[in-house]
């Protein structure tokens, strides 16, 4: 049986041997650019210039459900409207034609989501999107709702545009999960995640990061977006994404929760559940734990196949949830289904896969409890893109860990750009437009930092997320605040 870390020795270093090439900037300031009842929109200053073409937003809402989704669109509506028809014309293009087929894939988006997707979506977020749409048309603009919902359920999209069209064909005929397989592994649609935390950790805190790498470039950079959510009765917290996009792409809350999601490729999968942006603003609003966490997420239901996980800072730990429709199988650390996991090749050649550590956990786009991958659509070969990215956090953290270095923040940013698509030198940001990392986040949940980084250009000047400048947060000013006029803002 081969040692899967002999493939990759030449990758192995001691944590503090990198120097990527991302930057991190440190927030000095908001610019108040509207209000909206005790709602308001800003726009972030750095201590740097020119590390964004387009600014960072910060949405700061408060109130119940419906007030909360009507100040978003009467502050942004017109800036939602913008991002989703860029989003779409970057994938189907401008014209008559196009037109046309945008109306054919709309009605296809409103059919899912009014029949599937939005009927186990709980109606605190449905007020949101009610609340969205008439917040929006006090600006004249029309149909946000609509737009807000496409947005979730794209996301909620398998990463195979065939994956895509079968959940269609799938509702359509009212047939239960069939079974098919690919192997090929989509470019740019991966992510990766992890949390580190006690002896593994300067200060025994814990430390956590996720990257989205996806289709790059289509527009909707230009409106970055942090929420902070104060939702009445419920925890504060926080997501990063893009206007328009409601949900959690990866997010924080003021319990010191900690959400993330990576790609996995199943082959039992429907919209019939909880859309996952949505599920994970829910965990952030209503856990206060890992064990609260895992009882909500059994409590709902999932729909396409994703890997993800919730961190903890209070628990120090991290729960890793493998799913797919119906099924979900969790893993803390030094899990014995991981630990000596193995590929089997045709000519009976084993090769261990599977390397969990203690005190750590950390996913990319393949899973590793039975079931799982006995559905998993992609290629589980140790030399997939998965499998190398798995091993870059296994060998940045047993290194570290021969070295007898506790890691640092810097130390979980440079993991968290290093593991994030930029292309074939993942130790070092290349200037080119290669890679497909859109957004890349490392968080100190018990500190409430954040550090936030998304893609930058257009075209030829287009860069990936971990090579540009992560924003360094301090969300506690956000936790504490009351009121948007009793903040002082800076």
């Amino acid at each position: 049986m081969m040692r899967l870390t002999a493939v990759f020795a030449a990758f192995a270093c001691t944590a503090a041997a990198f120097n990527v090439g991302f930057k991190v900037a440190d927030v000095v300031g908001y610019t108040q650019l509207n209000t909206s009842h005790a709602s308001a929109v800003y726009t972030v200053q750095l201590n740097t210039t020119g590390a964004y073409n387009d600014p960072i937003y910060l949405l700061d809402l408060h109130g119940d459900r419906y007030t909360m989704g009507f100040d978003y669109g009467a502050m942004l509506g017109n800036q939602i409207a913008e991002n989703y028809n860029a989003f779409i014309a970057s994938f189907i293009g401008t014209g008559a034609k196009s037109a046309a087929e945008q109306l054919v894939l709309e009605a296809a988006i409103d059919w899912q989501w009014n029949s599937y997707l939005s009927v186990q979506t709980p109606q605190d977020y449905r007020d949101e999107l009610r609340g969205m749409g008439d917040g929006a048309r006090t600006l004249g603009v029309q149909n946000v709702d609509k737009i807000a919902a496409r947005m979730i359920l794209l996301a909620n999209a398998p990463g195979d545009l065939g994956d895509f069209v079968y959940i269609l064909i799938r509702e359509w005929l009212n047939t239960g999960p069939g079974n098919f397989t690919r192997v090929q592994t989509p470019k740019g649609l991966q992510c990766s995640m992890f949390a580190i935390w006690g002896k593994r950790t300067i200060d025994g805190s814990l430390f956590s990061g996720r990257n989205l790498d996806w289709t790059t470039d289509t527009g909707i950079q230009k409106y970055k977006l942090i929420t902070v959510y104060h939702p009445t009765g419920a925890i504060t917290h926080a997501t990063l994404g893009y206007v328009g996009l409601v949900g959690a792409l990866t997010g924080i809350s003021a319990a010191g929760l900690t959400v993330h999601e990576a790609n996995l490729e199943e082959n039992e999968i429907t919209f019939s559940g909880f859309p996952w942006l949505l599920r994970l603003r829910y965990i952030m609003e209503h856990a206060k734990s890992i064990a609260d966490a895992r009882t909500l997420w059994e409590n709902t239901n999932n729909t396409v196949g994703f890997n993800h996980m919730v961190a903890s800072a209070s628990d120090l730990t991290g729960l890793v949830m493998e799913t797919m429709f119906n099924y979900t199988a969790y893993f803390q650390d030094f899990d014995p289904r991981e630990n000596g996991a193995t590929y089997e090749y045709a000519n009976g050649t084993s090769v261990v896969i599977g390397f969990p550590l203690q005190q750590a956990v950390w996913r990319t786009n393949h899973g590793y409890d039975p079931i799982i991958r006995a559905h998993y659509e992609w290629s589980q070969a140790p030399d997939s893109w998965s499998m190398q990215r798995y091993m870059m956090f296994y060998d940045f953290f047993s290194d570290a860990q021969t070295a007898n270095q506790q890691l640092t923040e810097l130390d979980a940013l440079t993991i968290t750009s290093i593991a994030a698509d930029k292309g074939n030198t993942p130790y070092q940001c290349q200037d080119n437009t290669s890679g497909s990392n859109v957004l890349s986040a490392t968080y100190h949940p018990a500190e409430a930092k954040m550090f936030a980084a998304w893609e930058n250009g257009h075209k030829d000047t287009w860069r990936p997320a971990c090579c540009n400048t992560y924003a360094y947060f301090d969300l506690s000013r956000w936790w504490n605040e009351d009121s948007t006029s009793s903040f002082a803002k800076q």
